[in-house]
């Protein structure tokens, strides 16, 4: 009887946890569907949307990953934030969208890509990485090298350059550090 009882507090456990897991699941693709709500005529760009080179690169190196949403947290709130590409018949654009605990997310920047979209994409930077203009660029008018103390966002525009994308705390804006011509 009681080998039974621990079967039984065990399927229960595990029927809680996988409640749990589905449900957190449905969380991020419930917030996206908000997100986009707020873009009329948008979708997030898809992988077939993309160059030819661009496809085959990403499917070899980020076979698992969606090369049009990045889903951390920017601001360092401890709340996971969106970075999306959306598209519509006409243009392209990178949004990046501020989730406070207390209410909807909000569109803090938004930069159009339409004229690089077939070979743009994004991954997120992690925490403590070294972000610094490239020397290609007169770094006297651009920030010096910063420590990421939150996640960022790179933006890759395939064989052309990447740009960092990260929350500036002291601003409370978006910056952008061009890392690589």
């Amino acid at each position: 009887m009681k080998r039974y009882r621990n079967h039984v507090k065990w399927i229960v456990v595990m029927g809680i946890l996988c409640c749990v897991a589905l449900s957190g699941a449905e969380g991020p693709k419930r917030d996206l569907d908000v997100v986009l709500s707020r873009f009329q005529g948008y979708h997030v760009m898809t992988l077939e949307e993309r160059d030819a080179d661009v496809r085959t690169f990403i499917r070899q190196h980020f076979p698992k990953e969606n090369p049009s949403i990045v889903h951390a947290d920017f601001d360092g709130d401890g709340r996971p934030d969106y970075a999306v590409l959306i598209k519509d018949s006409k243009s392209t654009k990178l949004v990046v969208l501020l989730c406070p605990a207390e209410a909807e997310c909000k569109s803090v920047y938004e930069v159009d890509v339409t004229t690089d979209a077939a070979g743009v994409y994004i991954r997120p930077v992690p925490i403590g990485s070294r972000v610094s203009q490239t020397d290609a660029i007169d770094t006297d008018r651009y920030p010096p090298p910063v420590r990421l103390s939150s996640t960022g966002i790179e933006v890759t525009y395939f064989e052309k350059a990447k740009v960092v994308y990260y929350w500036n705390r002291k601003t409370k804006k978006i910056t952008a550090v061009q890392t690589e011509e």
